[in-house]
């Protein structure tokens, strides 16, 4: 009888075992056909007034009609909807008490900030949102970029991260951006849009939640993976709230609903007042890279800042030459008339043409150029690299590679030196295509004497100069520190014209000697002697350069008296003055010994006393024979 009961209740309790089990089955099937979003719960935020009241509704095919619904359509990547005071949002937003703390911060401490930012935004936000919406992505991710950049495609964090969406070199070249020593495209918004959309899709597909792919998005996915995995182990929840993740991301993802919140709520905040820029109308126009960003400017019609701000993945405002074509932003008015100017004459100038294979020789002027005007790169050698080889991949030549990191043929190339070349910038091509003008006035130097009650000021204004000159002439520190009696040494200019003389001589530059001294010594001006050697600048004057100098006996001056000492004997050799610096360990005794001259003689013309002490780099006049 008992047996009987018994296997009376086993086969009750195997049916309902069976049963429960059935049902519990078809429920885990039905929630697995469901996109991965719609597993949760959507949250909801209803307002009353000024408080707050958070709903946690389950969206099932019933129940949707409680939320209000966008006209968008639903896609695998947007399928829940938030609301805050009757605005919808895309993306999961949380009016708790750290976003409400992050809000009053960029509405008070960081106002001017969040006016720049919103001002720009109107140039991209435009373009973010239809690359979006075609992509199938929430639009309220767009409010991402002024939580990364405040709209600045400039913008540079202390990680290097650039551009709009603040992409590391590494990330941007995993997503297809072009990141080299001519172009950097991560300031390129609609490419740096597409490379952020495709990254975004990367890690929702991981995560299967935006506020963990935002996150992700700003610390890396490994790093909450792992923090994931931490909760789990605890036996913790592991959502975006409950994870043990960085500082800088656990404000991160809070201050982006707080940007999508204030931007969504403008006359709220008190910024319905901000006028925004004219979204993007540029269409690309498909050059080749003989082309130049000025060249382009012109024939556009437009300003050559304009165009450089169009285009700023042209860091350095130069089209990559390791490309045959670039394509170019041009707004679509300036555009027409570009295609006009390009059906009249296709082929780009030759100033450009020559300023383009003047790089591609060694010749010093343009090398000068290249190191005043260009931009300084660095980089690493590899095991196996040699001069020829690296010369050949960074496009420049041996002898400016050896100049540059001061090599010589014995110089042996260690694995992860740090070498240095200089790229051009737009700059770089303007000094090249100039025509220096041959003619420029004569600078003449003489001695006075401070006359009494004299100041900087008046010795200026007469000798038709000005104070700064006078200090850098005399090494006077303080525009008060002279007294009469003083000598000095100034110049004033008198115009001439004349061209390169056939009887140009070529010296040595001496040490210690400088553009003004020799110009002195010749009887010529400092711009004379720049124009015909190709200077730039007076820093670029090196000891043992070739000079051309004027030389020709009908054009010599008479020498002054300051500078020139009369002797008793026509027959005697005359007597001229250089200016020298002093070295390190140098006495008045051993620069006497070096010049053959004596003591005596050098206190009486730099006005010393025979125990002064010699300061370095202090400049000397010292005699020598001709």
């Amino acid at each position: 009888m008992h047996s009987t009961v018994l296997q009376k209740n086993i086969v009750c309790f195997a049916v309902l075992f069976l049963f429960f089990t059935i049902i519990t089955h078809i429920e885990a099937s039905t929630l697995s056909n469901q996109p991965a979003p719609l597993r949760n719960q959507a949250l909801i935020f209803e307002s009353s007034g000024r408080s707050f009241r958070e709903i946690r509704m389950d969206i099932s095919p019933k129940k949707q009609s409680s939320v209000k619904k966008q006209t968008l359509s639903k896609t695998p990547y947007r399928n829940k909807y938030w609301q805050v005071e009757a605005v919808s949002y895309d993306i999961p937003i949380r009016y708790n008490s750290k976003v409400k703390r992050i809000i009053r911060r960029l509405t008070t401490k960081k106002r001017k900030q969040m006016i720049k930012g919103m001002q720009r935004s109107g140039r991209y936000i435009h373009m973010i949102k239809k690359m979006l919406r075609e992509e199938g992505m929430p639009l309220d991710l767009l409010y991402m970029v002024p939580a990364e950049s405040n709209f600045s495609v400039h913008s540079r964090s202390k990680k290097s991260a650039v551009g709009l969406w603040q992409f590391i070199a590494s990330t941007g070249r995993i997503y297809g951006l072009k990141i080299n020593r001519w172009i950097d495209e991560r300031r390129d918004p609609v490419l740096a849009t597409k490379a952020a959309i495709t990254y975004l899709k990367h890690l929702y597909g991981i995560f299967g939640d935006w506020e963990l792919a935002m996150a992700a998005y700003n610390t890396g996915e490994g790093r909450v993976s792992r923090a994931i995995t931490r909760a789990k182990r605890k036996g913790k929840k592991y959502n975006f709230w409950s994870l043990r993740l960085p500082r800088e991301t656990r404000g991160y993802v809070p201050t982006i609903m707080a940007m999508a919140v204030i931007y969504k709520n403008p006359q709220r905040y008190g910024f319905g007042h901000v006028r925004t820029l004219t979204p993007m109308d540029e269409t690309k126009a498909s050059l080749p890279v003989a082309f130049s960003l000025e060249e382009v400017a012109k024939r556009s019609k437009m300003s050559f800042r304009a165009l450089r701000d169009k285009n700023p993945a042209l860091f350095l405002g130069v089209p990559p030459m390791t490309q045959e074509r670039y394509s170019f932003y041009v707004p679509q008015e300036n555009h027409k008339k570009l295609m006009t100017s390009l059906e009249l004459n296709p082929k780009p100038s030759k100033k450009w043409g020559r300023s383009y294979n003047a790089l591609l020789g060694n010749s010093a002027r343009v090398t000068r150029i290249l190191e005043n005007f260009g931009a300084p790169i660095y980089f690493r050698v590899r095991n196996g690299d040699n001069l020829w080889d690296l010369a050949r991949k960074h496009k420049t030549s041996i002898p400016r590679l050896a100049r540059w990191n001061r090599l010589n043929s014995k110089s042996v190339l260690r694995v992860n030196r740090r070498m240095k070349i200089y790229v051009p910038t737009w700059r770089v091509f303007k000094e090249v295509a100039k025509n220096y003008s041959s003619s420029s006035p004569i600078l003449i130097a003489q001695r006075i004497r401070v006359p009494k009650g004299g100041t900087l000021s008046t010795i200026a204004k007469k000798y038709r100069t000005s104070v700064r000159k006078l200090m850098r002439w005399n090494n006077i520190s303080s525009p008060h520190a002279i007294r009469a009696g003083q000598r000095l040494v100034v110049g004033y200019r008198k115009d001439s014209s004349g061209k390169l003389p056939r009887d140009a001589s070529v010296i040595l530059v001496p040490r210690y000697t400088t553009l003004s001294h020799l110009a002195l010594r010749y009887q010529t001006s400092v711009k004379k002697l720049m124009s015909w050697n190709g200077l730039t600048n007076s820093k670029q004057l090196r000891t043992g350069m070739r000079l051309f100098v004027k030389a020709p006996l009908k054009d010599r001056r008479k020498p002054q008296k300051a500078i020139v000492a009369k002797t008793n004997s026509s027959r005697a050799p005359k007597v001229r003055h250089r200016i020298i610096r002093v070295r390190r360990g140098d006495t008045l005794w051993k620069i006497a010994r070096i010049y053959r001259t004596t003591v005596k003689k050098l206190v009486s013309l730099n006005e010393l006393k025979s125990e002064s002490f010699l300061r370095p780099n202090q400049k000397l006049i010292v005699p020598y024979r001709s």
